[in-house]
């Protein structure tokens, strides 16, 4: 039991990264459960996941990762997707139909037990036989990068056990098509995306909480929220 609660207290337990910003993955059978999403670490650094609620709504989606450096100061990963969003898989007749691949390389490094610095090349490769709708960018800019190639770069700072502030900046290398770019997007600011939020690690439970400029599910460049739930099940 001692090593079990060890493993619960929160960000000092051993090897307890983030999973989506950084270059390691989940731990060999842990579960992160959230509201949307799902992810589960297999053996080898390896993990699979899915955005279930984007499912809901014909966006069918899968995604995995492989952490294939762990030194104890810097990790590397590759990690890989598919998207397959149909609307008439929820029933709306709709003549629009789209294949996405998001792939990213990330790289993550622990200068001290309280520090954590990450960045990442994005790539969003998507193919569509028609003008993406409006939906369709939503969910681009929620599942993809903030460009077809992009740079992402994240630093947390766990100031107590428990709490941490996470800063992440995105910007784009090449932007997407006008097909998948709302009505006046141009510049390449209009594509950068900021965000700073607080992540909550207490027990199983993890809350993230703040917010970000830039390019969103919500539309166009503006302020958004970043709210996060997710159990972690060890």
């Amino acid at each position: 039991n001692g090593a079990r609660d060890e493993a619960r207290v929160g960000f000092y337990a051993p090897n307890f990264e983030l999973p989506d910003l950084s270059a390691w993955t989940l731990r060999g059978g842990e579960l992160e459960l959230g509201p949307t999403s799902v992810r589960y670490g297999l053996f080898g650094l390896f993990q699979i996941g899915s955005r279930f609620a984007l499912n809901l709504f014909g966006a069918l989606n899968a995604e995995a990762k492989w952490t294939i450096y762990a030194g104890e100061p810097v990790g590397v990963s590759v990690e890989g997707g598919l998207l397959r969003f149909d609307p008439e898989l929820v029933g709306i007749d709709n003549d629009f139909d789209v294949w996405a691949f998001p792939v990213a390389m990330r790289v993550s490094g622990r200068p001290n037990d309280a520090v954590r610095l990450h960045g990442a090349i994005e790539f969003l490769s998507a193919r569509s036989n028609n003008e993406a709708s409006d939906t369709v960018r939503r969910i681009q800019r929620y599942l993809g990068p903030v460009g077809k190639l992009a740079a992402h770069v994240g630093a947390e700072w766990r100031f107590t056990s428990h709490l941490g502030l996470l800063v992440e900046l995105e910007a784009p290398l090449i932007r997407h098509v006008s097909t998948f770019r709302f009505p006046g997007e141009d510049d390449f600011v209009d594509f950068m995306r900021a965000k700073l939020s607080l992540q909550l690690v207490y027990e199983s439970l993890n809350v993230r909480i703040g917010g970000g400029y830039g390019p969103s599910f919500l539309g166009q460049a503006g302020l958004f929220p970043v709210v996060e739930l997710a159990l972690r099940l060890y």
